[in-house]
């Protein structure tokens, strides 16, 4: 028979099983809600996370800015840190805030020392600015680590599969449909030609080759309407020159630095319609007293279609608005027609005769019969002129120039 001490020292070592269960579990329980408080902070950081992704995406720096610095308070994992502070930098810097671009880009450096951004991903600019800071900063930098450890590189990989992914920060500028757009440009333009400005470098040439022909034709047609053979003795001309003319095209340009970089490359179609005019009253005296004065009207007429390939630097890259300059050239084929119609009256003594005519040859003809040499025509492009975006990717511009002669240009350009 069990005395009853021996069942008072049984009831007590039961006691003491109890309250030592209810001590461990009092204990345990702090720590596992720890454990999950933790691990629903994380998870609702990686939601702000893929949030603010997105905003940065669409150019909505504002907003992201608010989501990633949700991120960076309530998450305590170095790589979300890392992802938050390179978000935050970014959009800082499109904001043109370069003060607290700055300091995001040093916390990142901070966390992950050997973090490495490149130009083939952010604007030059951008590069520049971080590679700055870590360059001011390097002594300091020096005793940091990298961002993962061998622990972060397995939480990593075990982290909910729930969880929806976050895209990378790095890939998105060119991406972000923010001003001026991302590295490809396609555009479309008309442009107002012509050679008034500049007619004096050639209008004496081109006058007198024209009133040279009529005057010839003139003559050769009198003396095959019985006139005897006429000998000329001087002439006179009052031809006046004008030119007009027009071009369109479509282009493809490349920027190889992207939405901040200043160079293009460009290519593109057009089509060209160059008009030279010279009209007014021609005179033809002969060694007999004789002349014959007509009223002319002579046309040079070309429309080339050209392949152009052109290099263009825009002064403020990152601006709305931006001057620029460009250099080109193009190569077509040299095809048109020249032609001239007359028509007056040839004077001897007292009588008089009606006198007209016309003429018309293509370049083809003229090449066979060698009046001219040219197959290739040449256009050289040169000009300046302004960019202005109307909306996000959408760009007006305008230029003045030189396009073997003078241009006027307007045109809508789209930023892909």
């Amino acid at each position: 028979m069990v005395s009853g001490q021996s069942r008072r020292r049984n009831v007590e070592l039961v006691i003491m099983g109890w309250v030592l269960l209810v001590g461990l579990l009092a204990q345990a329980r702090p720590a596992a809600l720890s454990a999950q408080t933790t691990q629903d902070r994380e998870n609702r950081a990686l939601v702000y996370l893929v949030q603010a992704d997105e905003l940065y995406s669409k150019a909505s720096y504002d907003k992201a800015v608010e989501s990633y610095r949700q991120v960076a308070l309530m998450s305590a994992s170095r790589l979300n840190l890392s992802r938050a502070y390179m978000g935050l930098s970014l959009c800082y810097f499109y904001l043109n805030d370069t003060a607290n671009a700055k300091v995001y880009i040093l916390k990142v450096l901070e966390i992950d020392p050997l973090k490495e951004v490149s130009d083939l991903f952010h604007p030059q600019a951008f590069v520049d600015l971080f590679e700055g800071v870590r360059k001011d900063n390097a002594e300091k930098l020096s005793h940091r680590q990298p961002l993962l450890s061998l622990e972060e590189s397995r939480a990593a990989q075990l982290a909910p599969r729930s969880t929806p992914p976050a895209p990378s920060v790095t890939a998105m500028p060119e991406k972000s449909g923010g001003p001026r757009g991302g590295r490809w440009e396609i555009g479309f333009h008309y442009s107002y030609w012509g050679v008034n400005v500049a007619k004096g470098l050639f209008e004496d040439a081109l006058i007198k080759a024209a009133s040279k022909e009529i005057r010839n034709n003139v003559t050769d047609q009198l003396n095959g309407l019985g006139h005897g053979v006429l000998n000329r003795s001087s002439d006179t001309n009052e031809l006046t020159f004008d030119s007009q003319g027009s071009n369109y095209g479509a282009e493809i340009r490349f920027y190889p630095l992207g939405r901040r970089g200043s160079m293009s490359l460009g290519v593109s179609i057009e089509q060209t319609h160059i008009k030279l005019m010279m009209k007014g009253p021609v005179t033809q005296s002969y060694s007999d007293g004789s002349s014959a004065r007509v009223d002319s009207d002579a046309v040079v007429e070309t429309n080339p279609v050209t392949t152009h390939l052109s290099f263009r630097w825009d002064f403020l890259p990152s601006s709305r608005v931006t001057p620029y300059f460009i250099f080109g050239l193009g190569l077509g084929p040299l095809n048109g027609q020249a032609r001239y119609t007359y028509s007056g009256t040839y004077s001897r003594g007292g009588l008089q005769a009606t006198v007209t005519g016309d003429w018309l040859k293509t370049f083809d003809d003229l090449r066979q019969e060698h009046e001219i040499d040219l197959n290739l025509l040449v256009i050289v492009h040169a000009a300046f002129g302004l960019s202005a975006e109307i909306f996000r990717g959408v760009l007006l511009t305008g230029e003045a120039g030189f396009w073997d002669g003078l241009i006027l240009r307007g045109g809508l350009a789209f930023r892909l």
